[in-house]
Formats: structure tokens, sequence, C-alpha cells
């Protein structure tokens, strides 16, 4: 029960960032081709860990919102 549990809970923290973040794009506070935020940034500002920054962003991506570029940073679209 203690794994489901703790799934659970970092599903939900990923969507609260994922949904900030997209929220703050959606709005115009990141315009296209703007740069988000370091992982480090994220981490500070959202108070989670690396995996569940990474897990949001990715949720992002696969929703055609970013961009990742390798050794560049995440980039809206």
């Amino acid at each position: 029960m203690q794994q489901v549990e703790h799934r659970t809970s970092r599903r939900s923290f990923v969507s609260q960032v994922a949904d900030a973040l997209r929220g703050q794009i959606e709005a115009g506070f990141y315009a296209p081709g703007d740069k988000l935020p370091t992982e480090p940034a994220l981490i500070d500002r959202f108070g989670f860990s690396r995996t569940v920054i990474r897990e949001a962003i990715a949720a992002l991506r696969a929703d055609g919102l970013v961009e990742s570029r390798q050794g560049a940073g995440v980039f809206v679209l």
C-alpha cells in the first residue's frame, strides 16, 4: 500500500508543477521561443524533487508545449 500512495502523491506533485507551468505558458508569461527556468531554479521555486520537475517537463513536452534542446534547456513552442 505504501508504494501505491507514494506513486499517487508523486503524480499529483507532477500535475501541480505541470499545471502551473502550463498556465503560465497559456497566459503568455512565457512566450514561444522563451527558455524555461533551469531544473535547479524550478526545484527551488516549487520545492519538489528533480524527478518531479523532469516528469512535469516531460508532460508538457508530450502535450507539445515545450521542447528540450540538449545542452541548451527547455523552450516554449
